[in-house]
């Protein structure tokens, strides 16, 4: 091999090296640990929690992306989980905690995704959805007990005695092989999605917002393929009740009290009063079924 193509060999191979180097650092734990929970907002458990994982990491960077997910509803923190962890940078650990089973043989698991971001949870389908959405890196039970918090393991608050913990030792860096063995899969939820069918969209909603606002599981796309542009007047039922509204860009864009549906921020389909409760007005909310079609 000549001079000149050595050289040109050893810079590629340099920059190979450089650039698996630079990803893999791009995917390290920050020492970030944002909490998902179904505690409450004004629960002594997220101080708690918080305790667990201060004292385990005093370093870590703790913050919280709701603690208002219903309680016990896993299908909610799945789609909660979903739609935030996304605007998160890699390396943020995320310590989420929807477990009604706590205390019986369900397993905690941590899952690094394809993303390169960390989830810490107890194995129930709460991680369903992301997990299908940035794919599976790696996969490990956290039955390290050393790296849980120090005393008499509690049946009924896993998040202060094994998440907590475990997702400070994931932030500060801890090898997922070290928290515990390989695991194969995450329990699936049987999560039904939207569809379109015959000219109507069909979906749920998966969360209602602090002013009343429904968002649906129903996609940009889904509307697309219905042919649905801004402007449009559509027929929407929402549990039991009926309604028709425009298809807007914002709540403004009809007067005040009047009905409207959007893209909400997500890109998901929106049901909303322009300053006012779609929630309250038609006495429905999570889980209510929806169906969405354009006004001939």
């Amino acid at each position: 091999m000549s001079i000149g193509k050595t050289i040109r060999f050893a810079g590629k191979l340099c920059l190979c090296v450089l650039l698996f180097f630079a990803l893999g650092a791009a995917a390290a734990p920050n020492g970030m640990v944002m909490l998902l929970t179904d505690y409450g907002t004004d629960s002594i458990y997220v101080g708690v929690l918080k305790g667990a994982i201060y004292t385990k990491f005093p370093a870590a960077k703790v913050d919280s992306v709701s603690h208002s997910i219903p309680p016990f509803d896993i299908v909610a923190g799945a789609y909660m989980l979903l739609e935030s962890s996304k605007e998160f940078p890699k390396g943020t650990v995320f310590c989420c905690i929807v477990d009604p089973g706590v205390g019986t043989p369900r397993k905690g698991v941590v899952l690094e995704t394809g993303a390169g971001q960390y989830f810490v949870a107890p194995d129930n389908g709460l991680l369903s959805l992301v997990a299908e959405r940035d794919g599976v890196k790696q996969l490990h039970e956290t039955a390290n007990k050393e790296l849980w918090r120090n005393g008499v393991t509690s049946s009924t608050f896993h998040g202060r005695d094994i998440f907590g913990p475990v997702a400070a030792a994931v932030a500060s860096g801890t090898p997922l092989e070290k928290i515990g063995p390989e695991m194969k899969e995450l329990v699936k939820l049987d999560i039904a999605r939207s569809r379109v069918e015959n000219g109507v969209a069909h979906g749920t909603v998966i969360r209602a917002d602090t002013y009343g606002n429904l968002v649906t599981n129903i996609t940009s796309n889904d509307l697309e393929t219905l042919g649905i542009k801004r402007g449009d007047t559509l027929l929407v039922s929402v549990g039991e009740k009926n309604f028709t509204a425009p298809f807007v860009s914002t709540y403004g864009d009809v007067p005040k009290g009047e009905k409207l549906v959007c893209l909400q921020s997500s890109g998901m389909m929106e049901c909303a009063i322009n300053l006012g409760s779609m929630a309250e007005a038609l006495g429905a909310g999570l889980h209510a079924p929806v169906t969405v079609q354009r006004q001939p």
